[in-house]
C-alpha cells in the first residue's frame, strides 16, 4: 500500500514585539524582548514579510503547504520559532482566520493631519516644551530675558550657557531663576564657574566644560570652588584626538571623578579619528537594546532636538543653531516661536529618512542624525551603509 503525502496549509503570523524592516533587498526582524534578530536576503521571505505586514491582513497572511516548502521559507520559519518571533499554525485547527495585534506606526499621517488643521493654534503645543538653553554674555538684556522665561509654561529644564559673570545683571537672572522649581544647569568652562551659594541653591547644577590642553592652576581654583559647595556637578570632557583622550584618562585617574561624560568634537581635520571612535558598526547598532516604542520615537522625531529651544545672547531663538532661526524673544512668544517649529522647522523632525538611510534594514535602529553629520557634511556616520 502506498501511503499519500500529508500536506497542510498554515496561518503564519509575527508576534507584535518584534519589529520587521524590509528593503527591496533585504529583511530585518528585531525582538525588543531579547534583542535577537533574524536577517534574510532571500526574496520569497521579504515577500512574505511583506505581505503580513500589510494592514488589511491583521498579522496573519495564509501560507500555502507548496510555499511552506520551499528551503528558504521553511528554514526562515524554524529559525523564527527558535527564536520566539512568529509562529504557523494549522489552518485546520482554527475556524476562521486568527487575528494577531501588530503595532503600527502612522505617525506621518496624524503629522499631515496636524498641519493641515493648524495643530499649533492648540494650547498643547507648548506641552511639547521640555528645555530651555540660553547662551549669554557681556550683551545679554536680563531686563527683556526674564519677562520671557515667565511667560514659558510648565516647568522645562533652564540651561545657562557661558561666563554668566559678563551678564549686566545676571544676580537678577539667577534670583528669578532660583525662584523657579525648574532644574537649572549652569553650563560653563572650568575657567568661568562661579560661586552659587549661599545666596542660590534651589535647583542648580553644575554642567563643567574643560577643553584640551587645562589650565591646572584654573582648574584646582574650580575644584576647590565646587569642594566648597553642596550642589552637585559633571564635568563634560571634549576630545578631538587620541592624545585628548590619553589626557581625559590621566585626570579622571588622578582627581578620582566618577561623574564625567564625554563628547567628541569635529575640528574639520580630524575625520580618521571620528571613523575610528565615533562611526558606528552594525555591531554598535544592534548592541543598544530598543523597545516597539524607541522604534516608533525615532521615525517619529528627533530625540536630540525635540522639545529643546535655544536663546542665544541678542535674542534669536533656535530649534538646533545649525539651523533657521525661529524668532526673537523681544518681537516673538514663545507660542510663535515654538508654533514655526512645529509647523516649519528642520530641528525637532529631522529623522532618518534620508538616503542611503532610507533603504538600510537599520535605519530605525540607528540614533537620530545628530549635529555631527552636519558639522562633518555627512547624512549619516557608520560603517554598514556609506
Amino acid at each position: 500500500m502506498i501511503s499519500q503525502k500529508t500536506t497542510a496549509d498554515y496561518w503564519f503570523t509575527i508576534e507584535p514585539y518584534v519589529y520587521v524592516c524590509t528593503t527591496n533587498q533585504c529583511a530585518l526582524l528585531y525582538n525588543t524582548l531579547d534583542g535577537a534578530t533574524i536577517e534574510s536576503n532571500q526574496m520569497e521571505v521579504i515577500e512574505l514579510l511583506r505581505e503580513t505586514l500589510q494592514k488589511e491582513n491583521c498579522g496573519v497572511v495564509l501560507l500555502k503547504d507548496e510555499k511552506y516548502q520551499n528551503k528558504n521559507i521553511n528554514a526562515f520559519i524554524e529559525e523564527l520559532r527558535e527564536k520566539y518571533m512568529g509562529d504557523i499554525i494549522d489552518i485546520t485547527l482554527s475556524k476562521s482566520k486568527p487575528v494577531q495585534l501588530m503595532p503600527y506606526f502612522n505617525y506621518f499621517e496624524k503629522h499631515e493631519l496636524y498641519k493641515k488643521h493648524n495643530f499649533s493654534q492648540y494650547k498643547n503645543v507648548l506641552d511639547n516644551l521640555s528645555e530651555i538653553s540660553i547662551n549669554v554674555d557681556n550683551t545679554s538684556n536680563t531686563t527683556t530675558l526674564i519677562p520671557f522665561l515667565q511667560s514659558i509654561p510648565g516647568i522645562p529644564i533652564f540651561n545657562i550657557i557661558g561666563n554668566i559673570k559678563d551678564v549686566p545683571k545676571y544676580i537678577e537672572l539667577l534670583s528669578y531663576l532660583d525662584q523657579h522649581p525648574s532644574p537649572k544647569n549652569i553650563q560653563s568652562s572650568y575657567k568661568n564657574l562661579i560661586e552659587l551659594q549661599p545666596y542660590f541653591k534651589n535647583n542648580f547644577f553644575y554642567n563643567i566644560f574643560v577643553h584640551f590642553p587645562i589650565d591646572m592652576q584654573q582648574w584646582k581654583n574650580a575644584r576647590q570652588l565646587l569642594l566648597n559647595q553642596t550642589l552637585p556637578f559633571i564635568y563634560v570632557f571634549y576630545v578631538s584626538s587620541l592624545e585628548d583622550y590619553q589626557y581625559f584618562e590621566e585626570l579622571i585617574d588622578r582627581f578620582e571623578i566618577t561623574k564625567y561624560r564625554l563628547n567628541t568634537v569635529f575640528t574639520g581635520e580630524n575625520i580618521d579619528f571620528f571613523e575610528e571612535n565615533v562611526f558606528l558598526t552594525k555591531e554598535d547598532i544592534l548592541s543598544t537594546p530598543m523597545s516597539i516604542k524607541d522604534f516608533f520615537s525615532r521615525q517619529s522625531m528627533n530625540i536630540y532636538d525635540f522639545g529643546k529651544i535655544n536663546i542665544m545672547s541678542n535674542g534669536d531663538a533656535y530649534a538646533n543653531v545649525n539651523h533657521e532661526a525661529l524668532g526673537n524673544i523681544y518681537t516673538h512668544s514663545i507660542h510663535e516661536i515654538v508654533s514655526k517649529e512645529v509647523e516649519k522647522g528642520q530641528s525637532w523632525f529631522r529623522i532618518r529618512d534620508q538616503a542611503p538611510c532610507n533603504t538600510c534594514i537599520y535605519q530605525w535602529l540607528c540614533p537620530p542624525p545628530s549635529d555631527y553629520e552636519i558639522a562633518i557634511g555627512r547624512p549619516n556616520l557608520c560603517h554598514v551603509n556609506k
